[in-house]
This record gives structure tokens, C-alpha cells and sequence, in this order.
């Protein structure tokens, strides 16, 4: 009985111990638990059953970025919701390159005509170059995108611009910039479809997220074996679209172990496959963070995006050589048309 009597008392205390630390936990707001459902900002994106979310649709707004600065960018969306002011699939007689990735490449922080998708066009004006990138895509998105928007797009290239944090982002909790959208899971060495999980009691304790870190710091954040099988979706899509597939790594604001390990499973699993890969982090860290990227913030200015847009543009030299000279723009590109401003900034 008294076994009984120890054994009860130790399950007590160590529930109270447990509530405890849970309250202090929610006191000191660490270890918060992910929101469940996410919380996504209604005012410039709306969710999408096929690719997660996207921008609205055919929409003119103003963005202050970085938040607090005085600096407010232009955001122009097409009718498929990208920030672009031209659309998918337009008549065009040139080659295509059709460019997926995440906040880089849409080019939060900087306008449209400043972005590394358009400094390629600009360097090879008989080339069009299409840009579908999102804010907080990872590359499950981007092979979504790819799957739903391809087509659409008729692309004769397409470029997988990963940037260092996307390996993170396949994750089954991550949830972009606040949506609940379906994710892709290994099974017998097979990407499946999953829905975004359902949250329930435990998982909305800050303990419970407690535990979740340390499995992460475990097994790893990466998702490394989820990432090589998304890179073999994107090489499957792409080739089915008669285009050839090339993949860039773009790095974070330092040089990590971690970032080294991301850039070199990448590179190791385009050439398996035989697709052509850059590493974009020489060009960029080499003239300094200071001079590409915007002040205290982990996204390039417009100078950034001028030395990654040569770095793509003599990439693809490689794979879409310039076409006869009798083959031109049809017309103007619209960030070169002149326009009225329609956002100011509130500085200098």
C-alpha cells in the first residue's frame, strides 16, 4: 500500500511541477506553440487550394519595407496573384525562363525593375524572363506552383531558386506567412499529399513545443531527404514541360556550417539528376553584406539584386544561349514604361 501511496504522490507532484513550468513558460511567453489555425495577413495575400496562397489578384498596393522604415515599395500583382505587372503565358516569341522562389525572389524591399528577374531580362533583352516567386514559400510551394502554373507559363528554362531557410520550411507545422495549406510527406520513399496538421490540447502547450525543439535539434530542421525528393519532383515537372531545369542556392547574410551542409546537398542532388546548379554565394558575400543587403535585414537591396541577376544571367548562358538577333522583345518591358507613382515615401 505504501508502494501505491509513493507511487500516487510522485504522479502529484510531478503534474504540479509540469503546471508549473507550463505557467511560467506562458508568463515569460517562451516556447510559444505555433498558432493553430495560423494567422495570415488577409490585407495583401489570400489562400489558394493548389499552391498555398498568393498575393490578390490584379491589385495595386504600397508596402512599408523594412517594417518601420520610411521606405514604401510598389506591389503589382498579374491575374494568377504574382508580383509582377505582366502576365503568365502572354505572346512572346522569345524563350522563357520562368523563375520559382520565395521572398528574394519576389523582391520584398525593392521594385519590380530592381529585382534579379528583371536585371536578367535587361542584361538578355531577347530573352523573357517570368518571376514567380512568394513571401515564405519553401520548396514544396515552389514545386506546387511549378505543377499548377507551369503549364501556363510555357517556359523553356526553369530555375529553383532556393534560398538557405527553404530547407526549414517543408516542415508540417510551417505555415508561410499564415496559412494552413496541405504538405508533402515521405512514404516508402514517395512524396504524398497531407493536410495541414489539426492542432489539439497538447500540442498547444509551450512544453509541448519544448519537446519539438529538441527532437529538431536531434534528427535535424532541414528535412534533408524531403527536400532531395522535391528537388526530383521539380526535375520531373520541368523536363514533362520539354524545359531544362537549373537550380541556384542564394545564402543568408553569413557563410554557416549549417548553410555549407544546405548548399552542398543541393548541388550533390542537381548533378545526380544532371541539372545545372549555381551557388550564388561568392558573388554575393564577396563585395560584403554591408553593400547587398538592405540595412539591418536579411534581404538584398537593389544592389543585391543586380549582382545575383548577372550571376543568373551568365548561368543560364550556359543552358539558353541568346537566339538569332532577329528574335526581340515585342514590346517595351512595363517596370520600363514610365508610369505614375503611386506610392510615395514619407522620407528621405
Amino acid at each position: 500500500m505504501s508502494v501505491l501511496k509513493g507511487f500516487a504522490i510522485s504522479i502529484v507532484v510531478l503534474f504540479v511541477t509540469l503546471v508549473a513550468v507550463e505557467s511560467a513558460f506562458r508568463v515569460f511567453d517562451v516556447y510559444r506553440p505555433p498558432d493553430y489555425p495560423p494567422r495570415p495577413p488577409r490585407e495583401m495575400f489570400v489562400a489558394d487550394s493548389q499552391v498555398g496562397y498568393h498575393l490578390w489578384p490584379s491589385t495595386q498596393t504600397c508596402i512599408r519595407y523594412p517594417p518601420g522604415s520610411h521606405r514604401v515599395q510598389a506591389l503589382i500583382s498579374n491575374s494568377d496573384g504574382f508580383a509582377s505587372s505582366r502576365e503568365l503565358g502572354s505572346p512572346d516569341t522569345r524563350p522563357r525562363v520562368l523563375v520559382l522562389g520565395d521572398s528574394f525572389t519576389f523582391g520584398i524591399g525593392v521594385e519590380e525593375g530592381e529585382r534579379y528577374t528583371e536585371v536578367v531580362e535587361d542584361l538578355e533583352p531577347s530573352w523573357r524572363v517570368d518571376n514567380m516567386g512568394m513571401t515564405g514559400w519553401g520548396t514544396d510551394l515552389m514545386v506546387r506552383t511549378l505543377e499548377t502554373f507551369g503549364p501556363k507559363a510555357q517556359p523553356d528554362v526553369v530555375v529553383l531558386a532556393v534560398y538557405t531557410d527553404d530547407f526549414r520550411r517543408v516542415d508540417k507545422l510551417f505555415a508561410g506567412v499564415g496559412f494552413a495549406y496541405p504538405k508533402y510527406a515521405l512514404v516508402n520513399d514517395s512524396l504524398v499529399d497531407v493536410p495541414y496538421p489539426r492542432s489539439w490540447f497538447v500540442r498547444k502547450l509551450h512544453l509541448a513545443n519544448l519537446v519539438r525543439e529538441v527532437v529538431r535539434k536531434v534528427k535535424g530542421r532541414n528535412h534533408y531527404a524531403l527536400n532531395e525528393a522535391l528537388v526530383g519532383r521539380f526535375d520531373e515537372l520541368t523536363r514533362r514541360l520539354g524545359a531544362t531545369p537549373v537550380i541556384i542556392f542564394l545564402p543568408g547574410l553569413g557563410d554557416t556550417e549549417e548553410g555549407q551542409t544546405r548548399r552542398r546537398n543541393l548541388r550533390t542532388w542537381a548533378e545526380q539528376r544532371g541539372i545545372v546548379f549555381g551557388d550564388f554565394t561568392d558573388p554575393l558575400q564577396s563585395v560584403g553584406v554591408e553593400e547587398t543587403y538592405l540595412e539591418e535585414n536579411w534581404h538584398w537591396n537593389a544592389y543585391g539584386h543586380r549582382i545575383a541577376g548577372e550571376a543568373l544571367h551568365a548561368l543560364l548562358r550556359e543552358v539558353l544561349p541568346p537566339p538569332p538577333p532577329t528574335v526581340t522583345a515585342v514590346e517595351t518591358p512595363p517596370w520600363r514604361v514610365p508610369r505614375v507613382r503611386f506610392c510615395k515615401d514619407d522620407g528621405v
